[in-house]
């Protein structure tokens, strides 16, 4: 008795179908009908927004994921009949499992920085301000920036820095303020000199009226003293 032993299949190409080894699909197809004794696998190409991405046996191909950009979805590889469509959470998201979703990064609340570079499907992670910087905003992607340095601006430091305030400098130089008090003596300055102009113009018209009405008054003594003495002299002859 004569036994046949048959080569096992190379299993990553091939299957074993009625005690033959035939060929699977190649990646991009799937297999319409299965080998027979007579024929080889039929394969045919995956449809649009499919793929198979290895060697198969499988009777359809696999859809492509969605990327919803309504739940903050993004496609980061675009994906054929060979490679499935990866998305990605949009900038600001992260992935979480807890709800297999995208959630928004944390901010960084202020006296923190977010540690560069943020990582894609990552969320926030805040560090501290170290001495020398500060953080005065809420922010999923700003780090801690540096206090000013007055003496570059040619200033001095009036307020010092915390991590969360930036330094306050300002002039070494004090500022020339014109002087404050003539602005507040000229309005009254003004009504005296205008006062004793009126007084000095009513002085004078009065003393120009006066001086005519004091004339005429002497003019008019005058007159009656010489019409008296002419009366006394005409009564002594008579």
């Amino acid at each position: 008795v004569t036994f046949q032993i048959t080569p096992p299949c190379a299993r990553e190409r091939h299957y074993e179908h009625f005690g033959r080894c035939c060929n699977k699909c190649e990646p991009g197809k799937y297999m319409s009908s299965k080998c027979t004794t007579t024929s080889e696998s039929v394969c045919l190409p995956c449809g649009p927004d499919e793929y198979l991405d290895t060697w198969n046996e499988e009777d359809k191909c696999l859809l492509h994921k969605v990327c919803d950009t309504g739940k903050a979805l993004v496609a980061v590889e675009p994906g054929n009949r060979t490679a499935p469509r990866r998305c990605a959470c949009t900038a600001g998201y992260h992935w979480s499992a807890d709800c297999d979703c995208c959630r928004r990064n944390a901010e960084c609340a202020p006296g923190f920085g977010a540690q560069l570079p943020v990582q894609l499907n990552k969320d926030t992670i805040c560090k501290p301000c170290l001495v020398g910087y500060f953080s005065d905003t809420f922010s999923s992607t700003e780090k801690c920036k540096p206090w000013t340095n007055c003496s570059v601006l040619g200033e001095t430091e009036a307020h010092h820095g915390t991590d969360k305030s930036d330094v306050v400098c300002s002039s070494s130089l004090p500022s020339a303020k014109p002087p404050r008090e003539p602005l507040i003596y000229l309005p009254s300055l003004i009504i005296l000199l205008l006062f004793i102009s009126v007084a000095l113009v009513a002085a004078v018209i009065f003393g120009v009226y006066y001086k005519k009405k004091g004339k005429a008054l002497t003019a008019n003594l005058w007159h009656w003293i010489n019409e008296a003495c002419g009366r006394l002299s005409g009564n002594k002859n008579s």
